[in-house]
């Protein structure tokens, strides 16, 4: 079940992020981190990608809760905590590496 609802609120924040993306940078809604905040451009690309993301990872997380419903395998709801994390850190590197490269587009530097 946790995975059910972890996936509801990631496909939440998704859609909220697709459909009303934040058009400026502030302390309450968005995608804040160091690189999103560079510029107006880096802002707006934060919120494309990120919102991308929470519906991908949002989906395949309900997805899995709902087959684990389905199947009535609800009962592991230890596993489902540890593994929870396998999905969810590598979504927010993923997300910083695109605003790596963006910022690397934008900025002409190096590394």
């Amino acid at each position: 079940m946790i995975f059910l609802y972890c996936g509801g609120i990631f496909l939440v924040i998704g859609l909220a992020f697709l459909l009303l993306p934040a058009k400026m940078e502030n302390l309450v809604y968005g995608y804040r981190s160091y690189l999103s905040k560079q510029s107006q451009a880096h802002w707006a690309y934060a919120q494309m990608v990120s919102a991308r993301f929470f519906l991908f990872v949002g989906f395949i997380m309900a997805a899995i809760g709902f087959f684990l419903n389905y199947t009535h395998r609800t009962n592991f709801f230890i596993v489902e905590m540890l593994a929870i994390p396998w999905f969810i850190a590598p979504m927010f590197g993923c997300i910083e590496t695109k605003l790596k490269k963006f910022d690397l587009q934008h900025r002409g530097e190096e590394e």
